[in-house]
């Protein structure tokens, strides 16, 4: 989600011209200028008055204020993501400049391997499960997938600005299986049904949205690599591409309030000539239709989700209907053969 500058306050249109995907500047009622975060981050600022200090915040938590005498002037905000400068005049900011600091060659990479080639074997993924049972304990120790992102993926790849499939694979590996599920599900649960499910696990090559998409890319990066629309997006090259299409369901969440996995499903059944398979169970009494299942699912981004619904709208499909028989189904299930 990206924030212009200037929401509510008087801005140059220097200032309109730019956006952060980081930081939001705004002004409060009483005048005085302030910055949000757009997501979890750890920012180093440096104050007009020339003073630096560091600060940790979440997503929608002020990060700073600006008001009077020794606080007009420039600031400069460095995120892991971009450097942002920027003047408080004390009434307006001004002069917004953002620069990306995301390596262009390894976006590149991520461009040139075609979306068919980020994939990670399952003895790679049983890696990553191991690491994650030695870096949660206590309460923490069967975190969801949002967890591990955050905690492990991101910081591993950090660095390198590529994702954890082609982190562990530069030249990319071709994928068998594309997994749809939902990102609330215990990961540890998630490693432990696929692995149950294939004989050949180990050297089975899955294409897992968290592992082959770059997780420490900022928001206007991942729209630029998705593209314009889901039936050109690397999801759906690889649906296309792969021998299996694998719905892992949970009992923590139904994956079918996501409409990122309502649209998966619809791309798989109208594009897709491969094995479609369903393994794990629905959370007690799940919904097969209505409430927030089906094209009544949402995702976290406004602009997916218009773009999503027009794109299971052009396949003609009953999605509602194809969600219903996918929470329906057996542990275990062919839903279609190739």
């Amino acid at each position: 989600i990206l924030a212009q500058v200037g929401v509510g306050c008087c801005c140059t249109s220097t200032a309109m011209a730019q956006k952060s995907a980081d930081l939001k500047f705004s002004i409060e009622k009483h005048g005085i200028g302030e910055v949000h975060a757009l997501r979890d981050l750890t920012v180093k600022i440096t104050w007009p008055f020339g003073q630096t200090e560091e600060r940790t915040k979440k997503a929608g938590e002020t990060v700073a204020f600006a008001g009077l005498k020794d606080y007009i002037g420039p600031y400069k905000f460095e995120t892991d993501q971009e450097t942002v400068q920027i003047t408080w005049t004390g009434n307006a900011w001004t002069e917004l400049d953002v620069k990306s600091k995301v390596v262009k060659s390894k976006i590149s990479m991520m461009k040139l391997i075609p979306a068919n080639r980020w994939g990670i074997t399952g003895k790679q993924l049983m890696a990553l499960a191991d690491q994650v049972v030695q870096k949660f304990t206590g309460r923490d120790e069967n975190p969801n997938v949002y967890e591990v992102v955050e905690k492990l993926i991101k910081p591993l790849c950090k660095e390198s600005g590529v994702s954890y499939a082609l982190l562990l694979n530069p030249k990319g590996i071709k994928c068998s299986t594309f997994v749809t599920h939902a990102w609330f599900e215990s990961f540890l649960a998630f490693v432990d049904d696929i692995r149950d499910h294939y004989p050949d696990f180990e050297t089975r090559v899955f294409w897992i949205c968290f592992t082959a998409n770059p997780q420490t890319w900022s928001p206007a990066e991942l729209s630029d690599l998705l593209g314009p629309s889901a039936l050109q997006s690397p999801f759906a090259i690889a649906i296309q591409q792969c021998d299996t299409f694998l719905i892992v369901r949970n009992r923590s969440k139904n994956l079918y309030s996501r409409l990122w996995c309502v649209a998966e499903l619809v791309l798989v059944n109208a594009y897709g000539d491969c094995v479609v398979e369903v393994i794990g169970n629905m959370p007690p009494r799940a919904q097969e239709r209505g409430g927030d299942i089906g094209l009544n699912a949402t995702c976290s981004s406004p602009e997916d989700v218009e773009m999503l619904r027009a794109t299971i709208e052009v396949t003609g499909l009953d999605a509602n209907s194809l969600v219903a028989e996918a929470i329906r189904a057996r542990p275990g299930t062919v839903l279609r053969s190739a």
